[in-house]
């Protein structure tokens, strides 16, 4: 009888916390708001929020790891716990790179600010460069797609028949890979830079359509930057200078924002990650 009862204790005690426990609640909960946002039909909804709900969500995945049950019933689950770890890897590769080209862009904005504050003569060399750099960007994102491309593509090759703790990890991985893929884009700007000169010539009527199409600040901020590529430095008008100037500190307070939500996000998910390995050292 006593040897039931132990047998009985062993089978729940590496059972998995139970969907009305809080931490999985909550877990639940920041799921919720980040497929909420990701669903909002508005293209401008903003990308800092976005990031502020994932930070949410991986400090509450971190909680759910900390439990003894969750732990537990991962011991059972190696070959998942070792999958995790790598996609782990390869998603904080890619907010590192993320959080390395925003950086990057920052400091040219700053250096084109500077030179358009002084009345440069060297504004369309400094144009020039700026412009190459996010091409550079471009190809750096393109680099960030497909490695979340190549993690989405791992996920979705596990089983369908998955119990509640494969389906929780799979949902923060496709939620992460989802605002990942919307942030690079933006990064990118693609439309922006897959047409440029010819977006120019009607950029008076892209003013008025800008809500419409869900211009990004940083597309907006190119097309402003790349208008005085075709003026000589010393027909930059003041007036063209101040508008270049507002546009790139508007842009840069929203970019400082996303850099502090990226790293807070990146220091999130490594401690997640280091709860994994503490779970795989401990199996």
């Amino acid at each position: 009888m006593a040897s039931t009862s132990a047998k009985s204790f062993h089978i729940r005690s590496t059972s998995f916390p139970s969907k009305s426990h809080p931490n999985f609640a909550r877990v639940q909960e920041c799921l919720h708001l980040v497929k909420v946002w990701e669903a909002c039909p508005s293209r401008k909804a903003q990308f800092v929020t976005r990031l502020g709900h994932l930070k949410d969500l991986y400090a509450s995945v971190n909680a759910f790891l900390q439990l003894p049950l969750t732990q537990q019933a991962l011991c059972g689950k190696e070959s998942l716990v070792r999958e995790l770890m790598d996609d782990f890897l390869g998603l904080m590769d890619a907010c590192g790179m993320l959080k390395d080209s925003l950086l990057h862009m920052r400091e040219q904005h700053q250096s084109l600010r500077s030179m358009l504050r002084r009345g440069d003569s060297g504004l369309e060399a400094g144009i020039c460069a700026y412009q190459c750099s996010r091409k550079r960007m471009k190809k750096d994102m393109d680099k960030c797609l497909r490695l979340l491309r190549s993690v989405e593509k791992h996920a979705s090759s596990s089983s369908d028949n998955l119990d509640v703790v494969d389906q929780v990890f799979k949902d923060v991985r496709a939620a992460t890979i989802s605002i990942f893929i919307h942030l690079s884009s933006i990064f990118s700007a693609k439309k922006a830079t897959q047409s440029i000169f010819s977006r120019l010539l009607s950029s008076k009527n892209r003013d008025a359509e800008a809500d419409e199409d869900g211009v990004s600040e940083i597309e907006k901020a190119d097309i402003t930057i790349f208008k005085l590529h075709d003026k000589p430095s010393k027909t930059v008008s003041q007036e063209d200078a101040r508008d270049a100037q507002r546009q790139m500190e508007a842009l840069d307070v929203s970019l400082m924002e996303t850099e502090v939500e990226l790293e807070d996000v990146l220091r999130c998910m490594i401690q997640a990650k280091v709860s994994l390995l503490n779970i795989v050292a401990g199996c």
